[in-house]
């Protein structure tokens, strides 16, 4: 596959994953904290899976450093959306300084899947994961008496540029 150019737009999509966990963050807000750790038939409890986003989010930025990644356990709604900001941030400051030949280059192993990626690779695995999980919760949102949200790449581009 030819990537010439994709580390590019890292910090674009590490932007938008910033915009849209914001706004999931804020949907959920309006959900009470028992509802939220309610499974539903087929997922898991809201709050499961938004931990798993951080989760993921914080294991690839740590192994893309050097470290291992540490267990997130988190019970309270504010303080996970806090590790979610905190982190990206840190993939928006990471992103926007990573040498593009470095992205394509420089290697770790992903150990439960047991094969290296390259650094390019281990930005857009969280992103990308990060909007599949975002769609679950808003998805399950409305069942627990909120709203879904809207948070296409499309949509961000629109506040960020002002259009409306």
């Amino acid at each position: 596959m030819n990537t010439d150019g994709a580390a590019a737009a890292l910090p674009m999509l590490a932007a938008h994953n910033e915009w849209a966990n914001r706004r999931i963050f804020a949907a959920c807000s309006d959900i009470s904290s028992a509802k939220l750790k309610e499974t539903t038939p087929g997922y898991d409890s809201v709050m499961g899976i938004l931990e798993h986003l951080v989760q993921v989010q914080h294991s690839f930025f740590e192994l893309a450093h050097g470290r291992q990644p540490q267990r997130i356990k988190v019970e309270e709604l504010t303080k996970l959306r806090e590790e979610c900001f905190r982190l990206d941030r840190a993939y928006v400051v990471y992103v926007g300084g990573l040498d593009p030949a470095d992205a394509e280059t420089k290697r770790f192993l992903v150990p439960w899947f047991g094969f290296e990626i390259n650094l390019m690779e281990g930005v857009l695995q969280p992103l990308t994961h990060s909007h599949k999980h975002r769609a679950d919760v808003s998805m399950l949102l409305p069942r627990l008496g909120g709203a879904g949200i809207e948070m296409d790449l499309i949509q961000w581009l629109d506040e960020e540029r002002g259009q409306r």
